[in-house]
């Protein structure tokens, strides 16, 4: 008996595993059966809103921009009227007042809750549903912020997949180029083939004559002075950890810009006034202007290129060890699009620096 059930106990785990492969692969052949999804980039179906109150959230102007244009282009559909096309839409938010929702994934109490799902009628798919039980309680309890970048970091990952996912549109090249000059990954469009290069210095552009899009990438060396080892060290955290835009840095960069970025005279420059993740970019002593968005990179001198430099340091230098050495990378996209819209240009430019690697 003993060796009898020693048996069975032995085929149980290769019973369990055998039906586990046969329903992963009907789950795999069912994702791979779903229709691609459809819809504009920032294109919403939004179902369920009678009292417009995710509407205006989701309507609200984007920063950073210097005209008014709203995150979304929602296409309004009636309660339980989604159908057809509709429902292969990438993103959709439905909205349900006066019901209740005891999904599994539930954030929040159960009378008000936000649950994602994904690739139901098609892929890649996100819909995200809104339960509350009164138009006021929603007011409430719905986080605009927090709605409006769900939505933002769906959109940037499907403008991102565009690219990554599609070799033919990329820019090899200039990506090659990249990474040979600053050491890292990045995906370029392969519209973006005007470049111009300096030393720490690329500028690649699709040179349009409306709607152009522009990268910059820049070295810029750092050097902090120290104020006591935990100041110091508090600081040199900080920066690593952040997306945060040291101060120092601003004058660098203009510099960088006047020399790299001159305009039709030596008069004419671009310059960008305060240094932020998004903001407007300026030309010196011209009109032109427009979105920019930045993203920096903080990086440490290499110990070996740190003994190299110090070998070649005079003595009164090495006394000195005020100053930090290190360096930011800057990765600053920026549009030119007089008379445009120019949410989707910037956005695109968004979603290639978030392909860094």
């Amino acid at each position: 008996m003993k060796h009898s059930f020693a048996r069975r106990a032995t085929k149980l785990p290769l019973i369990s595993l055998l039906l586990y492969i046969l329903l992963s692969g009907c789950n795999r052949g069912k994702e791979n059966q779903l229709p691609k999804s459809t819809g504009m980039p920032y294109e919403v179906v939004l179902e369920g809103d009678t009292d417009s109150i995710v509407t205006k959230m989701l309507t609200e102007d984007v920063t950073g921009l210097p005209q008014p244009e709203p995150l979304c282009r929602l296409i309004q559909v009636k309660k339980g009227k989604t159908r057809g096309n509709y429902l292969l839409v990438r993103t959709r938010i439905v909205v349900n007042i006066g019901e209740r929702d005891f999904g599994e994934q539930n954030i929040g109490e159960r009378d008000f809750s936000v649950r994602l799902s994904h690739d139901e009628n098609a892929a890649p798919q996100n819909i995200i549903r809104i339960t509350a039980q009164s138009a006021q309680q929603l007011r409430e309890r719905l986080n605009s912020e927090k709605l409006r970048q769900i939505v933002d970091e769906v959109e940037l990952k499907h403008l991102a997949d565009i690219i990554s996912g599609n070799p033919s549109k990329q820019n090899r090249e200039m990506q090659d180029e990249i990474k040979k000059m600053f050491g890292i990954d990045m995906k370029i469009p392969a519209a973006m083939n005007a470049s111009k290069k300096a030393k720490d210095f690329i500028w690649i552009s699709n040179n349009a004559n409306s709607g152009m899009q522009n990268l910059l990438v820049m070295k810029v060396k750092s050097k902090e002075r120290r104020a006591g080892k935990g100041k110091v060290k508090s600081e040199e955290r900080r920066m690593k950890n952040s997306n945060a835009f040291h101060v120092n840095d601003k004058a660098l960069i203009d510099s960088i810009l006047r020399t790299n970025m001159p305009g039709e005279t030596d008069s004419m420059y671009m310059v960008i006034p305060h240094l932020s993740e998004r903001g407007l970019w300026e030309m010196k002593g011209d009109a032109m202007g427009g979105p920019y968005i930045m993203h920096r990179i903080h990086r440490l001198q290499s110990q070996s290129a740190k003994q190299s430099q110090s070998a070649k340091q005079s003595q009164a230098a090495k006394q000195s060890q005020a100053a930090k050495q290190g360096y930011n990378l800057y990765i600053i996209g920026f549009v030119y699009a007089p008379e445009m819209k120019k949410k989707i240009l910037i956005k695109q430019l968004e979603a290639a620096i978030s392909t860094i690697k």
